[in-house]
């Protein structure tokens, strides 16, 4: 039953916090003043890179989403008579309903990534600093 629980502690943002904070003082660890940046800038440009990557929403929402997507394309389709259509068949109606369904589904998501990775990389270029800093962080932990 815990294995259902989602953790929310488990984001980039609070890795990151976390890394800082349990290896702050070590040697070698990355010093926010040789990056020239503060606190306050480094809270709130991860805060705006988990913004980003919680912008699609969580799975499940997402399952929804392209789910009801791909849907309606057949509940489209079923309300045209089969007489109507260039086939003449209950299954034919039912498979290009959900072709057409996935596709516009796909597109969506691709769009929807590549969106997230342009904001993530604008980001990232607005903000070089901080980026250093954490990709920094990153390192040591590895």
């Amino acid at each position: 039953m815990k294995d259902l629980q989602p953790n929310i502690l488990d984001d980039y943002e609070h890795r990151i916090n976390r890394l800082i904070e349990t290896h702050q003082g070590e040697e070698g660890f990355p010093r926010m003043e040789t990056y020239h940046i503060s606190r306050q800038d480094l809270d709130d440009y991860l805060f705006d890179y988990q913004a980003v990557l919680d912008s699609e929403g969580s799975a499940r929402t997402q399952q929804t989403v392209y789910g009801l997507i791909v849907v309606v394309p057949v509940v489209v389709i079923s309300a045209f008579p089969l007489s109507s259509l260039p086939w003449k068949s209950d299954f034919m109606s039912l498979m290009v309903g959900l072709l057409i369904g996935l596709s516009i589904a796909l597109v969506i998501k691709v769009l929807r990534v590549a969106i997230k990775r342009a904001k993530l990389h604008r980001l990232r270029v607005d903000n070089p600093d901080i980026a250093g800093y954490v990709d920094a962080v990153v390192q040591y932990e590895k």
